[in-house]
């Protein structure tokens, strides 16, 4: 009988250590690119320029921009918001909880309005102008966007990341 309890426990133990580890790596599953995996709030947490024409920002970056920023800017926050048939999808620029000089901690303004291709093209348009970012990874929690920065003196083209982490 002692045999058979030890082997159900630890059955039952091996199978509450497979669903947490599974629940854990779910949250790092690449999700589609589109405007609702998108929405939410996204806090920066490192930006970086990375080696010539390394367009997924898998090598060793040449430069850790985050590095630069006045912590009050390390916090910073980026939310989606998606719109319905009547509105257009805006975006907004959040303080953190650290403001810098005359900024309010934990506010939010408006930036100009978004959209997100199934390729990975982010939109920003504000006031006339645009800007275009391509979503490198997308999952529960992270996302990382590239931008084009230049081309370098040998041909290469050098491209700056932005990563977040969901917050909301």
């Amino acid at each position: 009988m002692p045999k058979q309890t030890i082997y159900i426990v630890s059955l039952s133990l091996l199978v509450m250590w497979s669903c947490k580890k599974d629940d854990q790596s779910s949250q790092q599953v690449n999700l589609l690119f589109t405007e609702n995996n998108l929405a939410g709030d996204w806090k920066r947490i490192a930006e970086f320029r990375g080696q010539p024409n390394d367009s997924l920002g898998i090598l060793e970056p040449l430069e850790d921009l985050f590095a630069q920023f006045e912590n009050c800017r390390k916090d910073d926050i980026l939310r989606y918001v998606k719109g319905n048939e009547q509105e257009d999808n805006r975006y907004f620029w959040g303080i953190g909880a650290i403001a810098c000089h005359s900024q309010i901690s934990k506010t939010f303004t408006e930036i100009g309005t978004w959209s997100l291709e199934e390729s990975g093209k982010l939109s920003h348009v504000n006031s006339n102008t645009s800007e275009y970012h391509i979503v490198i990874q997308l999952n529960a929690q992270q996302l990382l966007v590239r931008s084009e920065s230049d081309e370098n003196e040998t041909g290469g083209t050098t491209f700056e990341f932005t990563e977040y982490e969901r917050i909301r």
